[in-house]
């Protein structure tokens, strides 16, 4: 076993960064929460996730930003084993006697789910600003042009436009559908515990 074992368990390319692992983390922690997934081998997959997830975030951590050395990767894989592995593990068994309602309750999960939550916002901010900027442009240059004396219709700035606009539409329409499903999550937790 190496170092890319702990990417394949969570799905993900070696290129991954941490938010992509955060991610992973979370939507297959939900998926092999014991107390949610009643198959034989959810708890030993669940162990594996997070195990997966802990030795990942160190090596994104520790490592420089971007791809690690595959010796340095190697390397810091044989020292994992050898000081953390055991550890991890041992975390990672006791998140998963936790009930689910109280593992979505504990540091990690909330910190993975806030992280989240606020890049989703930043994307809905950026997807707004891009639409702004898109009509502020058009206005701007208009929509037809002096070519030879003539006045003829602007399609290259119209198309871009209308690309620009499309790709702000989507960054909005995903964060938003995110922003408000993680707005129903944290409704339902607040009225559990009141």
């Amino acid at each position: 076993m190496n170092a890319s074992h702990y990417y394949n368990i969570l799905g993900l390319p070696e290129s991954a960064g941490i938010r992509e692992i955060k991610n992973a983390f979370r939507r297959k922690a939900k998926a092999y929460h014991p107390d949610i997934n009643k198959d034989e081998g959810a708890h030993e997959k669940f162990v594996d996730i997070n195990e997966a997830y802990t030795y990942l975030m160190n090596l994104q951590q520790g490592g420089a930003t971007g791809a690690v050395a595959d010796a340095e990767r190697d390397e810091y894989y044989r020292q994992w084993v050898h000081h953390e592995r055991e550890r991890a593990r041992r975390r990672a068994a006791k998140r998963a006697k936790m009930r689910y309602e109280e593992f979505r309750r504990s540091s990690i999960y909330r910190t993975t789910s806030m992280l989240s939550h606020m890049l989703d916002i930043f994307l809905l901010a950026l997807g707004m600003f891009i639409i702004i900027a898109a009509a502020v442009g058009l206005y701007n240059q208009g929509l037809y042009i002096e070519d030879n004396g003539d006045e003829v219709l602007n399609i290259t700035g119209i198309v871009a436009d209308i690309i620009i606009t499309m790709a702000g539409i989507l960054f909005i329409s995903i964060s938003w559908s995110n922003i408000k499903s993680y707005r129903k999550r944290s409704g339902k937790n607040y009225r559990k515990t009141r």
